[in-house]
């Protein structure tokens, strides 16, 4: 008896939905198929691209934005930064920024 009735919580006989009641042991279940299948079937087509070469469209950094983008920072730096923000503003922010600038040896 406890066995049907586990069944019986696990299967979908009957589903109301805008369009009437839907009944039966397969109907259902070709129902859900349906609505899953439209849902996340093929994509519509569109024109985003992984193609690494087009790069016309993008903006460039300058050689000068480069060179100061990968220069190396000094420690004074990120301590002036830090000591910068207020101390009551995003606080959980802080203690993960804290842990972070110890891990650096910075104090």
């Amino acid at each position: 008896m406890v066995a049907n009735g586990k069944r019986r919580k696990t299967r979908i006989y009957r589903l109301e939905q805008e369009e009437g009641t839907i009944e039966g042991k397969d109907e259902p279940k070709k129902y859900i198929t349906k609505y899953y299948k439209n849902l996340f079937g093929k994509p519509e087509r569109n024109n985003i691209t992984l193609e690494e070469t087009r790069k016309e469209d993008i903006t460039q950094v300058l050689e000068e934005e480069n060179r100061l983008l990968v220069e190396e920072f000094m420690e004074k730096e990120v301590r002036d930064a830090i000591f910068q923000i207020k101390h009551n503003k995003a606080q959980d922010q802080m203690a993960s920024l804290w842990s972070s600038i110890r891990c650096f040896g910075i104090s």
